[in-house]
């Protein structure tokens, strides 16, 4: 409101000092606060339309799935890099990544809470239950049992023997807790504090 005030009735000085005040760069900090483009010139936001357009355009030409995809030059990951395999840190894929681990990992903690509660335990904290028994009490909570096993196994939570279980065929397989629940609990807790790994339900010790 001032400075159209000064624009109406100000003197040729004080135009004069506030038209350089707004060609002057503006810092990148000051951009990206929540209301700058508001209040912001011309100049300002068709330079920040225009970075965003070469945002977009360089991320496209990287992208195999995009009609702007360069062929002829694509940027490509060696196999060793950390990166190599991942989604672009910050996107929505990873973000769906990261939940989906934190929903896994708290599959497989009520999966040996299950094995444990129902099956036969063992004076050094592991426990045994069949597979049918299992399937039966689990398939309440969740249909997907099988998966969740596979999962477990290998990361050393569980054993059975087989590439997989199938119901009635393998009913009377035992499924066996490999270590202590107490200590399956704590380090699936412990994950759950960290960073969790796309595709990785736990961190393997």
């Amino acid at each position: 409101m001032a400075e159209t005030r000064i624009l109406r009735c100000g003197n040729l000085a004080d135009k004069k000092a506030m038209l350089d005040r707004k060609s002057r760069p503006v810092p990148k900090s000051k951009i990206d606060e929540p209301h700058y483009l508001r209040h912001s010139t011309m100049a300002d936001k068709k330079k920040i339309f225009d970075d965003k357009v070469k945002e977009h355009k360089d991320k496209m030409a990287n992208n195999p799935f995009s009609d702007n995809y360069r062929t002829s030059a694509p940027t490509k990951l060696a196999k060793d890099d950390p990166n190599y395999g991942r989604p672009v840190a910050g996107s929505k894929t990873e973000r769906r990544g990261r939940k989906a681990a934190a929903h896994i990992n708290a599959e497989v903690a009520v999966l040996c809470q299950m094995i444990y509660e129902n099956g036969e335990q063992y004076e050094d904290g592991t426990a045994a239950i069949t597979f049918g028994s299992l399937f039966q009490i689990y398939t309440v909570i969740s249909n997907k049992v099988v998966g969740i096993l596979l999962r477990a196994r290998k990361h050393g939570l569980v054993y059975f023997e087989g590439e997989t279980l199938f119901q009635r065929r393998d009913d009377d397989v035992p499924i066996l807790l490999m270590k202590p629940f107490k200590e399956i609990v704590a380090e699936l807790n412990r994950d759950r504090d960290e960073e969790f790994e796309i595709g990785v339900c736990h961190k393997a010790k």
